[in-house]
């Protein structure tokens, strides 16, 4: 037997899926009169869900584009001289005091509570 082409099976399969749906016509239209109170719900639903899936999508577009600027021009590791990080200040201080540091030469107790709870004697 020969087969008909790709195209014309699939008008076929398009108009018996037409049949179908105009029989259920009647009962889905039932339905949908009872389910009508809940349209907007469903319409907000579906408006967070699409808006959430764009912003995902146009995440990942920037992280490939990311990827490619990075390929392109690659970073540097060196330090620019005009750039100071908070590190160096606190190496250049040093634990006797100085810009950025107060604690004396015997101190090893840090500036900020650390979250530790101790009992109390009494």
């Amino acid at each position: 037997m020969l087969r008909p082409f790709f195209l014309t099976r699939v008008s076929i399969g398009v108009a018996a899926s037409a049949v179908e749906l105009a029989v259920e016509l009647p009962g889905r239209a039932v339905q949908a009169a009872v389910s009508l109170p809940a349209v907007p719900v469903k319409v907000a639903g579906s408006l967070v869900q699409s808006y959430l899936h764009a912003g995902q999508t146009v995440a990942g577009l920037a992280v490939k584009g990311d990827r490619v600027i990075a390929t392109v021009f690659p970073t540097r590791s060196d330090k620019p001289e005009w750039a100071t990080f908070d590190e160096d200040l606190d190496d250049e201080a040093g634990p006797t005091g100085g810009p950025g540091g107060d604690r004396g030469p015997g101190d090893d107790e840090p500036d900020v509570p650390t979250g530790r709870v101790t009992p109390r004697t009494t």
